[in-house]
């Protein structure tokens, strides 16, 4: 059997028709602008596929069920966050921020951070966020139609 493309796991497992449409419509875009998402392969990890804009790395991660969540990087820069912000784009940054599972008790297996750390504080635009997830990436769960439309902008800038 091979394996199957992200447009046929979105599709195959994919519930909410809002999510549905928006991610393939994301995936169309991605591709019609010359864009591949890559299928990445790490044993114990959730499949992933990896998407390059603007020589930034993104991530597109399902959990193998019905969720699917685009990681977006490098949204912690004082330089990003001050376009996002000129786009009035912040509000998918916000809404989408992870806390560190460690710092309330949990584990965490994809944390580049020492055992004993809990999670890293950031300044984001301008508000002081305490025990964000590696402090790395903003993780968008099964993205509306609408916060895919913000994220293509994003992806853009």
């Amino acid at each position: 059997m091979s394996e199957k493309s992200i447009e046929e796991i979105i599709t195959g497992y994919i519930v909410n028709e809002n999510v549905k449409e928006g991610l393939l419509n994301f995936v169309g875009w991605l591709r019609g602008n010359e864009i591949t998402p890559l299928r990445q392969y790490f044993e114990g990890q959730s499949p992933f596929w990896e998407i390059q804009c603007n020589g930034k790395k993104h991530y597109i991660v399902w959990d193998e069920k019905d969720n699917i969540s685009i990681m977006l990087t490098d949204c912690f820069t004082n330089e990003f966050q001050a376009v996002i912000l000129e786009n009035n784009l912040q509000n998918i940054v916000l809404d989408n921020l992870q806390q560190c599972t460690r710092a309330t008790g949990g584990h965490c297996n994809n944390c580049h951070l020492p055992d004993h750390v809990t999670g890293v504080d950031q300044v984001i635009f301008g508000k002081e966020v305490k025990s964000l997830c590696c402090g790395e990436y903003v993780s968008v769960d099964n993205p509306s139609s609408e916060t895919i439309a913000g994220i293509k902008k994003l992806l853009t800038l």
